[in-house]
């Protein structure tokens, strides 16, 4: 997997985000909320859904992600032209549990390194996946957060990421 230089730039402009999204305030979450009820509804109800499932500052932190992602295809794809639906969000996401219960029985783990790779590869937005799995990875929360509703969490992360890249 290689990053090209407009992957660098890429991640210049996520970096910003991600600085953003750590300095949120209840003006932008109301602003961002209203954004994404006119725009992509289905994606702003599966981010509600996930307060019964999160404690409230869990929930704060995959809501900065959430928002992260809305933000980056917002300034670059102008994603508001199609609205993800749920038919589309869950055929993806169906295609990456299937994918992760295969690698779950794969005895070889370089076979299940190059599925890894072979799935992000495909992706457009490598830098944006990267990032997202930094905040998994340094955010004291989600360290620390059940790993099975870690992995649903970022499954389903991955296949808005997915639905985006394809409007």
């Amino acid at each position: 997997m290689k990053l090209t230089s407009s992957g660098f730039k890429e991640t210049a402009q996520i970096g910003e985000l991600m600085s953003k999204m750590d300095d949120l305030n209840a003006e932008y979450v109301n602003s961002v909320s209203t954004e994404l009820f006119q725009q992509q509804p289905f994606f702003l109800t599966v981010l509600l859904g996930y307060r019964l499932d999160l404690t409230h500052d869990e929930l704060e932190e995959i809501m900065k992600i959430y928002f992260l992602v809305w933000e980056y295809f917002k300034a670059i794809n102008n994603v508001p032209v199609k609205k993800v639906t749920e038919k589309e969000f869950e055929k993806v996401q169906t295609r990456h549990i299937e994918m992760l219960k295969y690698i779950e029985g794969e005895p070889d783990q370089q076979a299940k390194l190059n599925i890894y790779a072979h799935d992000i590869g495909k992706m457009k937005s490598k830098s944006l996946l990267a990032a997202v799995k930094f905040r998994y990875d340094t955010r004291p929360l989600l360290i620390n957060m059940d790993g099975q509703t870690k992995t649903i969490l970022f499954v389903g992360i991955k296949s808005f990421i997915e639905c985006f890249e394809k409007n």
